[in-house]
């Protein structure tokens, strides 16, 4: 399965739901508030991710015990990453491939092999 495939998924899903607020809006420049609010969700998730990492590195858990937790909190990030891509109509993979050329330039003096 692809990006793309997925990014399918997520929005068929999105159309099929929702709350007091629709799961799926394509972005345009006359809804910037609906993106923000992708980005401060994703963002939210984000911050799960950090505290259940904290409470690894300060040594509340163990990262064996930790780990299914910070795999679900990752997903949910991701899981919003693809919204606003899917609804913002960005190719990640195309953008993605012109971006790693650029830091193959960018990062060529640390190049190992």
């Amino acid at each position: 399965m692809n990006l793309q495939t997925i990014i399918e998924l997520q929005t068929e899903f999105d159309k099929r739901h929702t709350a007091r607020e629709p799961f799926y809006v394509p972005i345009t420049s006359s809804n910037p508030r609906d993106l923000e609010h992708l980005i401060v969700c994703m963002l939210g998730e984000l911050g799960e991710f950090a505290n259940v990492l904290k409470k690894v590195v300060r040594g509340d858990v163990s990262y064996e015990q930790a780990e299914p937790q910070l795999h679900e909190e990752l997903t949910d990030v991701f899981i919003y990453l693809i919204k606003v891509a899917g609804q913002s109509g960005v190719d990640l993979e195309a953008r993605y491939l012109e971006k790693l050329k650029k830091n193959e330039i960018r990062f060529a003096q640390w190049k190992t092999q």
